[in-house]
């Protein structure tokens, strides 16, 4: 299954690019997908336990199926008050 991941913020930099596709087996879960991130973006490891994440502009949970073709981007949390 094909997808494209968008990284934004600190995740941007960790990675070292911000948007790339991915290949992955079905059925995946998000959580399959962080997974396979975290084994080939080291870097990421830890970083991506509290991000907002959407899959084709809408907010998904780790248990969520990902859908082929999808476009699942990671954000990381904004502060302020």
């Amino acid at each position: 299954m094909h997808i494209t991941v968008s990284l934004y913020y600190h995740l941007k930099e960790k990675a070292g690019k911000g948007n790339f596709d991915v290949e992955i087996k079905e059925p995946a879960t998000i959580k399959d997908l962080i997974i396979l991130l975290e084994q080939e973006y080291p870097a990421l490891r830890t970083h991506l336990d509290n991000v907002m994440i959407l899959m084709n502009k809408k907010i998904v949970l780790n248990e969520d199926i990902i859908k082929d073709q999808a476009e699942v981007a990671f954000l990381t949390p904004v502060g302020g008050g």
